[in-house]
Formats: structure tokens, C-alpha cells, sequence
């Protein structure tokens, strides 16, 4: 028989001292305290916030946290009423990252920004948007918190453009950008396809139309829509990262993200986002393959097969490319043609400045059913909650804020893609194509639709941009002391731009 051990009585000495005991009990009393009178998501707020703090002492450059607000910003997308304002939480996130990378850059005595003509022209394109609130606010007397709120909807996630150039500085730095991007999309739309399988039941909005398919799916963003422009941005990324890519595990990551992300564009049933994300993901192929050109050829006559072999699924979107004429009376696009017609009818009542940011809306009718009936603008006395966006970008700052509003947003889409020309001729290559390809369906899509003016959307648009910047106005060096601490968790070299 086998004795035992004489150890195995040994009582080990308790490595806590009384100073250990105290705060452990501390700690266990206010996790009782927050279980008991405080709701589940101020625990879980609580309890990430501290976590934060505590990681924030152990890392405090922006440089660290800058690859987390991708992910950050998808999954921010609720609003927090706080006075005049219905803030989003990825609203406060930048904000707080804002004052955060100033504090640094100010403490550490580095510049702002990285200067750049394209900066420089966006940056007169804000001057023109705030030109244009304040015309509203001051001569057409709309309140005045309403006009900020609602004029600077797209600019919200601009410091993303100033930050991300002056913080990519080497060419790792780079890719933590562009991986943290293509994880972001990943998870979206992980989550859009898990939905669309876990939807048991038919979407009654369309039924009365003749279409039959489940529920349109959203993930985080709560509208299919906004979803869909989310996709839209970042889908051609995707694809480029899978050929640029070198390490397995990220190639595999980009295809996943590549799939997943063109089976969430299917089923939010978004027509617009299904030929825009379809223009995105041509370019970028078309590019990667320009020697080869009858492989995305190829690749899109798969595609559109099959999508008519599955036309009975996607019967919302491929009956309308298939059979436009028997659709033309839809509500989904009657009361658009009725809404545009009223826009540029009042458009053309105040061309040049509009009828001003914050304007309340009402239906020309008076009636709940916009479908039919025009919507109208007058002047807003009280806070308003939430702001339509007139189903177009354009329409959007034309109707509330004329040609000079107009101005301000030509005038940023024409420097992004003139920075894409530089960044292509520096040789940006497959990357530089897929941003601008993302951007450039992206704006098509606003002409019937206005994302960009939703936290969610507008964030992915600002860091797309700025990684455009990136390839438009930096050489890519040698990191230096403090760069090389941050980046000895990654074990890539850093290398340099040809």
C-alpha cells in the first residue's frame, strides 16, 4: 500500500498581509454595494471603466489605443440624451480621444498635425459649414443647438483624419490600422449573419409588397441601411488586405471578412448598398487583376448567377434590377420621387443658403404617412431629438443649408480623392485603391441615401480617409525610442516604402 505524503498536512502560510485582506474586502463590498443598487449596465459600465483606467496608467500613448477604436466605434452606436445634445457613445469616445492625443502631442512637444494640401482644403471646408450654421442660427433664427447638432453631423469623426496621419509613422503602425479595420468589419458582420439565421418569423414591412424573406438584419447599427454603408466602406479593404497579406492567419482573417461582410450587404436587402458594395469590390479586383481582367469579370458573372439562381431569397433587391417597370409604383420608391420633388422644390426657394441647420420638420399634409406626402422645414424654437436626413446627403445640406453647405461637401470628397491620386502615383498600390473604391461607392450610395451623417458611419469614413492621407502625405521611416516599446508585441518588422 502506497503511503502518503507527510507534506500533504502542511498548511501553506497565507501570502496576503493585513493590508491585502483590507482591500480585498473593500473590493468584494462594493461589488455587493454595485450588485445590489446599481442597474446591470452601470455594473457593467462601472466595472469596464475602472478596467480602462487602470490599462489606460499602464499605456498611456494614443499610438496604443488608436487600433481599438474601430471596434469601439461599430459597437457605439446607442445615444446617451444629455441636455441639448443626444449624444452617441462613439461621439464621446472621440471626444475624449481628442482632448487625450492633443494632451500628448502638447506634453511631448510633437506637432499637431502632419501638413498637407488636402487637410488644408478640408479644413476650409469645415470654415464653410460653420460659415453656413451660422447663417442659420443668425439669419434664419433656428435654435441655436439644433444648427450645431444637425450642421456638424459630418464632421463629427474628422480628428480621425489629423490624428491617424500624424500617429502612422512607420509602416507597422500601418497595418495595426488596416487589420483593426478588417476585425471591426469581421465582427459586424459575424453578427448581421448570425441575425439573419436566428430570425424565425417574416418582415411584415414588405409582405404587403409581395416580398417574402426575413427580417432585414442590422447588427449593432439598428438600421439596415446604416449597415449596409458601414459594409460598404470597408468590404474592398478587405479584399485588398487578402492579397497583400503574407501571414496565413491574417489572409484567412480578410476572406472571412471579405464573405461574411457580401452575405450582410445580401441580407440587410438594401438595393442601394448591393450595387454600390458590388462597384467597391469590382474596382478593387479589377486593379488587383489588371493583367488579368477576365478573372473579375469572371468573378461578377458568378456572382450576378448566382444571385438570380437565389432571386426567390433576394427577391427585394434582384426584382428591382430585373423587372424595374412592375416597381415604379412601390411606396418604397414613390415616396422617394414625392420627398425629392419637395426638396428640390425647396431648395429652389432658398438656393444659396438654405432653410438652415436644426429646421423642425413636418409633413406638407400634416399627415404621419410620409410616404405620400412632402416633407417640409420651418423654423425650430425648442430642442428636437433627432434629425431626418432626407434619404440623400446632398439633398440634405442643400435643403438645409443651400450652395454654401453644397460647397463644404464637394469640397471634402474632391480632396480625398485628389489625395488618393497622390497616394496611387507614391505608389500605394492595391490598398489606395481599395480606400478610394470604398469611399467612392460609399458617395455614390449618398445620393440616394445619408449614412454619413450616423456616428457609426461617419467614424469608419473619417479613418478610411485618414489612412488615405496616410499613403498621400507620409514616408513611412524608422520607428523611433518610444514607437519600438509600443510595437515589441508585434513581432513584424517595420519596413520601408519603396
Amino acid at each position: 500500500m502506497r503511503t502518503l505524503s507527510p507534506d500533504l498536512n502542511n498548511i501553506s502560510v497565507c501570502r496576503l498581509n493585513l493590508r491585502g485582506i483590507i482591500a480585498m474586502l473593500l473590493l468584494t463590498a462594493v461589488y455587493f454595494v454595485c450588485f445590489f443598487y446599481l442597474p446591470q449596465k452601470m455594473r457593467y459600465l462601472l466595472f469596464a471603466g475602472t478596467a480602462l483606467v487602470v490599462i489606460f496608467f499602464v499605456r498611456p500613448k494614443p499610438g496604443f489605443w488608436l487600433p481599438l477604436l474601430p471596434l469601439v466605434f461599430m459597437a457605439g452606436g446607442s445615444t446617451l440624451p444629455t441636455g441639448s445634445f443626444n449624444i452617441a457613445i462613439a461621439t464621446m469616445v472621440m471626444t475624449a480621444f481628442t482632448f487625450f492625443y492633443i494632451a500628448d502631442r502638447l506634453l511631448w512637444n510633437k506637432p499637431l498635425f502632419v501638413p498637407s494640401p488636402y487637410l488644408f482644403y478640408i479644413f476650409i471646408a469645415i470654415l464653410i459649414q460653420v460659415l453656413s450654421v451660422f447663417i442659420s442660427i443668425h439669419l434664419h433664427g433656428q435654435h441655436r443647438w439644433n444648427a450645431i447638432r444637425d450642421g456638424s453631423s459630418l464632421f463629427l469623426f474628422f480628428p480621425l483624419a489629423v490624428i491617424i496621419p500624424s500617429i502612422c509613422r512607420t509602416e507597422n503602425k500601418y497595418n495595426q490600422l488596416l487589420r483593426a479595420i478588417v476585425i471591426a468589419i469581421l465582427a459586424a458582420a459575424a453578427i448581421g449573419v448570425m441575425q439573419y439565421f436566428s430570425i424565425t418569423s417574416f418582415s411584415r414591412v414588405d409582405m404587403s409588397l409581395g416580398y417574402v424573406y426575413r427580417g432585414r438584419v442590422a447588427s449593432l447599427f439598428g438600421n439596415a441601411n446604416i449597415f449596409a454603408g458601414y459594409l460598404e466602406l470597408g468590404i474592398p479593404l478587405a479584399i485588398a488586405l487578402f492579397f497583400r497579406e503574407k501571414d496565413v492567419r491574417w489572409k484567412i482573417t480578410a476572406a472571412a471578412a471579405v464573405v461574411l461582410g457580401v452575405l450582410s450587404i445580401l441580407y440587410t436587402f438594401s438595393r442601394g448598398g448591393l450595387i454600390c458594395a458590388f462597384i467597391g469590390c469590382g474596382i478593387t479586383l479589377m486593379y488587383i487583376f489588371r493583367s488579368k481582367v477576365w478573372i473579375p469579370v469572371l468573378l461578377g458573372v458568378l456572382a450576378v448567377f448566382s444571385l438570380i439562381k437565389s432571386a426567390d431569397t433576394f427577391e427585394r433587391q434582384m426584382s428591382f434590377f430585373m423587372n424595374p417597370k412592375a416597381h415604379l409604383n412601390q411606396p418604397t420608391l414613390l415616396h422617394r420621387y414625392i420627398t425629392y420633388r419637395g426638396f428640390f422644390n425647396q431648395f429652389a426657394e432658398s438656393p444659396v443658403t438654405g432653410v438652415g441647420w436644426g429646421a423642425k420638420e413636418f409633413f406638407w399634409g400634416r399627415s404621419r404617412i410620409y410616404s405620400f406626402w412632402e416633407v417640409r422645414h420651418g423654423k425650430s424654437t425648442e430642442r428636437i431629438l433627432t434629425f431626418g436626413g432626407l434619404n440623400s446627403l446632398f439633398l440634405n445640406h442643400a435643403v438645409k443649408g443651400g450652395i454654401v453647405s453644397v460647397v463644404s461637401v464637394l469640397l471634402v470628397f474632391a480632396a480625398i480623392f485628389a489625395a488618393f491620386l497622390k497616394a496611387f502615383r507614391r505608389g500605394g498600390g492595391a490598398v489606395a485603391v481599395a480606400l478610394a473604391a470604398g469611399i467612392f461607392s460609399f458617395m455614390i450610395h449618398q445620393i440616394i441615401g445619408n449614412q454619413l451623417r450616423f456616428p457609426t458611419v461617419n467614424s469608419q469614413f473619417w479613418f478610411v480617409s485618414g489612412l488615405l492621407l496616410v499613403l498621400a502625405t507620409s514616408d513611412f521611416r524608422k520607428p523611433d525610442r518610444e514607437e519600438k516599446k509600443e510595437s515589441q508585441q508585434s513581432p513584424e518588422p517595420v519596413l520601408h516604402r519603396s
